[in-house]
């Protein structure tokens, strides 16, 4: 008998690559954000930073129904709820990851709509080169505009 799990996972997404950087410094900061808009308020929508491989790193996904938000890459399940749900159709949710690079260790926040929300730490090796990526659950596909993805050195504090 198959279980339901309400907890949305990466492969149920289409995906859209919007721009792409490497991280060579040992200390940075990474910040992605965008706008998005569904077509419907039962469409999950995503929004993320991943490896080469799309497997590893920070990835989002809301559910504008509930408010719900998910991590989909790291084993976090859902890490909160959007207090200004249900979100309708048509209007921009804007959406932010922050990132910083320590080493090969990870720590991330995710700003939706204003709201932080923690996100799992992880762990890449090397010299990853990062996809900003974007997408849907169902429905016709998912609008983004003013998509931004810059990254910055950060000075360690002594």
């Amino acid at each position: 008998m198959k279980t339901f799990n309400p907890v949305p996972t990466l492969d149920q997404f289409q995906r859209h690559a919007i721009d792409q950087i490497c991280l060579s410094e040992d200390q940075s900061q990474v910040s992605f954000s965008v706008e998005l808009e569904h077509d419907h308020i039962t469409q999950r929508l995503l929004f993320g930073l991943l490896d080469e491989n799309r497997e590893r790193g920070a990835c989002v996904a809301i559910y504008p129904a509930t408010g719900e938000v998910c991590d989909l890459t790291n084993g976090g399940g859902v890490i909160g709820y959007l207090s200004l749900s249900p979100m309708l159709p048509g209007q921009p949710i804007h959406c932010e990851l922050l990132i910083y690079k320590y080493g090969p260790n990870y720590v991330c926040t995710a700003r939706i709509c204003g709201e932080t929300f923690l996100y799992p730490a992880f762990v890449l090796e090397g010299q990853p080169r990062l996809t900003a990526l974007v997408g849907y659950d169902s429905g016709a596909g998912v609008q983004w505009d003013e998509e931004k993805l810059s990254v910055s050195s950060v000075q360690a504090v002594a």
